[in-house]
């Protein structure tokens, strides 16, 4: 009884209390870190604040310069990759994430990009693919990496001359895919 009165006094408190709790759930599933394997048992985190002024200056941090190192890839190359932009509608893009193409291409990057217990990665960077695309029509690496929903990602240095390969590929693709 006490529920009822109080919900028909003050819908906009609750309202914005609802809101509230969506927004503040929105900022928790957004990466924060990404952590890299860099040889065997030896893990190292990047922020992905410092990856985006990485790709936007080629400024790096200890940290970033160590994984270019151990993943024997260009700098430029990186940044460059990161910061390549495609159209992609986002309703299209979903579909052919969800088709079989789409889901062995997730499943494929997913050998080096992975969620911290490599529970449901591929999954997690479908997801993050589609909320590259959602607010604007385009993606791009970064803005993936910035999407990932959870706390951390994790990628294995090693594996990043493949990664790259895969996701050149990949973004191939899904231009003429997404035409």
């Amino acid at each position: 009884m006490q529920l009822t009165h109080l919900l028909s006094r003050s819908p906009l408190m609750i309202l914005g209390a609802i809101a509230g709790v969506m927004l503040s759930y929105q900022n928790v599933i957004a990466t924060e870190r990404i952590v890299v394997e860099i040889a065997g048992p030896i893990e190292a985190s990047i922020k992905v604040k410092d990856l985006q002024l990485f790709a936007e200056t080629g400024r790096t941090t200890k940290t970033i310069s160590q994984a270019l190192g151990v993943s024997k890839v260009s700098p430029n190359t990186v940044r460059g990759l990161m910061t390549l932009e495609i159209g992609a509608n986002v309703t299209n893009l979903a579909k052919v994430l969800y088709s079989n193409l789409g889901q062995n291409v997730t499943k494929g990057i997913t050998e080096v990009i992975q969620t911290k217990y490599n529970y449901e990665s591929d999954k997690a960077l479908r997801a993050a693919i589609i909320l590259a695309a959602a607010d604007d029509n385009r993606i791009s690496v970064l803005e993936v990496l910035e999407k990932y929903p959870t706390e951390e990602m994790h990628i294995e240095v090693g594996k990043i001359n493949q990664i790259v390969e895969k996701v050149k590929e990949s973004f191939s693709n899904l231009e003429e895919l997404l035409k």
